[in-house]
């Protein structure tokens, strides 16, 4: 008689370390959990639809009947071109579209292909906490050992455990404005943190992805700090800027020696960004800077409207000076995930837990971040909700 087999699955353990221990993302957890329980999703920052600039969605529209075929794997030239002269306009850094400007799938993809191509066995990494949940993995897929530096209390750098850890690291990750916090990294403090840099020869890695969208006269790139562009990657894109999350098109500009080196990984598990976004990414680039000061003000609104809605439903926001999120601390005794499903199911909003936000897997927190990328009647409705459905 036959052995019978195992229902055809293979024997022992399946994965690699790279992926032991990678849970999904929270994020995205509570996004699904909103939507089955026809919550409101203040929880991933997706903005409503009638956020994107108009001209940039027909532009995109006319490229899918032009344009749909494979550009060249760093991006499209005219693409390349027009990143390079805005952001020598705003950051006064001239990057080479040709060898320094990399058109990614999003700023996710040029994080991972900047941790992947410069960070290995053995490696350390350095971020500040609480901290966007994708540097964790993105460190352990590359095989290095994460490092987190813990800023909760008060958003300040911790100078002498950055140099402690900084002797033996290789990248230091800065994202500013943060995710989730919302701090704004300030000329100063990046100017102590440049002096660490290049006395321990690290490279940085800075997401600024949300530069468009500060509420203080304070923020600089990192990249206009000293010589800090001559060993910085900067990961940004369009997804926050023109509220469009879902096309997937980020840029990654950096010097040509490290550009080399993270273009091998964009190039063999990218090939190229969708072309049509790329095309619409031209048009985007030339809206005036009107545009850019008006989406600013419309979020710094809408920060204030929900930081008073959640103060008035007995919650204690901590008011970000960039991006579209708020830490919020509550006063019950449940943890940040029974919070957070008990307000999806029993309010009708979805945040996210805190805990998500630090590499230690058990890490408590006792406080949730709210999204305010929605419209303002979205987010009147979901103060509404927790005025009316409150428990604490």
């Amino acid at each position: 008689m036959d052995t019978p087999h195992n229902g055809g699955l293979p024997d022992g353990v399946v994965g690699t370390g790279r992926t032991t221990g990678v849970a999904e993302s929270v994020i995205r957890e509570m996004t699904r959990e909103a939507i089955d329980r026809g919550a409101i999703n203040l929880s991933q920052g997706i903005p409503d639809e009638d956020e994107t600039p108009p001209e940039i969605k027909r532009a995109a529209k006319e490229a899918i009947d032009t344009d749909s075929q494979y550009t060249i794997t760093w991006g499209l030239p005219e693409l390349r071109e027009a990143v390079s002269e805005r952001y020598a306009e705003w950051k006064g850094i001239e990057y080479d579209p040709e060898t320094e400007v990399t058109i990614t799938n999003g700023t996710s993809e040029a994080i991972m292909s900047t941790m992947l191509a410069l960070a290995g066995p053995g490696d350390e990494v350095i971020y500040f906490e609480p901290v966007y949940e994708s540097y964790i993995p993105a460190s352990q897929f590359a095989g290095a050992n994460p490092i987190p530096l813990d800023m909760t209390e008060g958003l300040a750098p911790d100078y002498d455990a950055l140099a402690q850890a900084a002797e033996r690291a290789r990248i230091l990750v800065l994202n500013t404005p943060m995710n989730p916090t919302g701090k704004v990294f300030t000329r100063e403090e990046l100017e102590r943190i440049e002096e660490i840099v290049f006395e321990h020869d690290l490279i940085v890695l800075t997401d600024e992805i949300y530069e468009h969208i500060v509420y203080t006269d304070d923020y600089v790139s990192p990249v206009e700090i000293g010589d800090l562009a001559e060993r910085t990657v900067v990961c940004t894109g369009m997804s926050k800027t023109f509220s469009v999350t879902g096309w997937r098109i980020g840029f990654c500009l950096a010097p040509e020696y490290l550009s080399r080196e993270l273009r091998k990984i964009h190039d063999y598990t990218s090939i190229c960004a969708p072309t049509p976004f790329q095309r619409a990414g031209v048009e985007a680039l030339s809206l005036p800077n009107s545009y850019y000061e008006e989406l600013s003000d419309s979020y710094e609104r809408r920060r204030d409207q929900l930081c008073s809605g959640l103060r008035e439903a007995g919650l204690e926001p901590v008011e970000p000076d960039g991006a579209y999120y708020v830490m919020t601390r509550y006063p019950t005794d449940e943890t940040d995930l029974e919070f957070c499903y008990r307000l999806i199911r029993e309010a009708g909003v979805a945040p996210v837990p805190g805990s998500s936000f630090y590499t230690d897997p058990d890490a408590e927190a006792d406080w949730v971040r709210f999204t305010f990328s929605r419209n303002e009647s979205t987010i009147d409705e979901a103060i509404d909700r927790l005025l009316e459905n409150r428990w604490w």
